[in-house]
């Protein structure tokens, strides 16, 4: 048995002595106030309860934007969280080889700032050929479109962007004007006065007929990618090529490319944003010093740049 100290029994019996018909010191825990707004009455112990926190984003994975059961018809959809649409958006295309979690970082800080941002697995080089790249975009583009009231996306307010091949098919959604040629196997139909709000591309080939000519592992993947020299399909190259669609009437342009791109030099977008300019077109071109061919798309000059872009097309156009 342990031995009791006697010491503390004392200090004990004076600490009661002290308290004995004393009302207790109130404490800060739950006000009144806040026992009435929880629902609790005179007498009870209110319980504590579990606050919901506010968050700042919403995302939606692998969501079918053709119901054939293919991972590469899937995309990825970021919403702000605990906010009221409808929000501008960004459709995103990742680069060759690659896939829509490329652009995750771009939907964790654009959603943030207000935007949803949808980004796209699509049909890729070399297990398909164009225009099924092209195709499953539009078809992407179709869903985007028509569940737009589901999910608070603003129609007014779509803005395309993609790197590299996906900068391509970004371009390709902005000027063709012959949708019909690609949207055949799209279960929705692409309304026929939708325009994109704007087009962001980080390094493209806008011409490749012209691309096929800076390198020969340029001319070796057009060639695959198109199903042909340019001798055996001249109309093929021309029709794959954003540059022969422009007319003047293309939304704005934002060209972003790095000053030492190995894969597609700058040259691409430098005269891209040149024939643009010639039909009238609007278009912001911006050279990345020491920028690589994957450096530039995440990098911060290329972010500010994007939300300066669409911040002031949004503002421009608000009704």
């Amino acid at each position: 048995m342990k031995k009791v100290n006697p010491a503390l029994c004392l200090c004990l019996l004076l600490l009661a002595g002290c308290t004995a018909g004393k009302t207790p010191i109130p404490t800060d825990t739950i006000k009144p106030t806040e026992l009435e707004m929880a629902g609790t009455t005179a007498g009870e112990t209110p319980m504590p309860t579990d606050t919901p926190k506010p968050t700042e984003l919403e995302t939606i994975r692998d969501i079918a934007y053709l119901a054939d059961g293919l991972k590469q018809h899937t995309l990825d959809l970021y919403l702000p969280g605990g906010k009221e649409g409808p929000f501008p958006t960004l459709l995103m295309f990742h680069g060759g080889n690659g896939r829509k979690e490329e652009f995750s970082f771009w939907g964790d800080v654009f959603s943030k700032k207000g935007y949803a941002v949808v980004s796209i697995n699509y049909s890729q080089w070399p297990n398909h050929k164009y225009p099924k790249n092209l195709e499953d975009a539009y078809c992407a583009l179709s869903w985007v479109v028509n569940n737009s009231a589901t999910y608070q996306l603003d129609p007014d307010h779509i803005f395309f962007m993609g790197h590299s091949a996906g900068g391509t098919l970004a371009a390709s959604l902005g000027v063709v004007d012959d949708r019909a040629i690609f949207t055949g196997n799209c279960p929705d139909p692409l309304p026929e006065d939708f325009q994109a709000a704007g087009i962001i591309t980080f390094t493209l080939i806008y011409d490749y007929p012209t691309a096929a000519q800076l390198s020969g592992p340029l001319e070796n993947y057009v060639v695959e990618l198109l199903g042909g020299t340019y001798e055996e399909l001249p109309e093929t190259w021309a029709q794959a090529s954003p540059a022969s669609w422009v007319n003047g009437n293309e939304p704005p342009f934002l060209l972003i490319h790095g000053e030492i791109d190995q894969s597609i030099p700058p040259t691409q977008s430098q005269e891209f944003a040149e024939i643009l300019k010639a039909a009238g077109d609007e278009v912001e071109l911006l050279i990345i010093p020491s920028g690589s061919h994957m450096q530039i798309k995440d990098s911060s000059q290329s972010m500010e740049a994007v939300e300066a872009f669409i911040s002031r097309i949004i503002t421009s156009t608000k009704k």
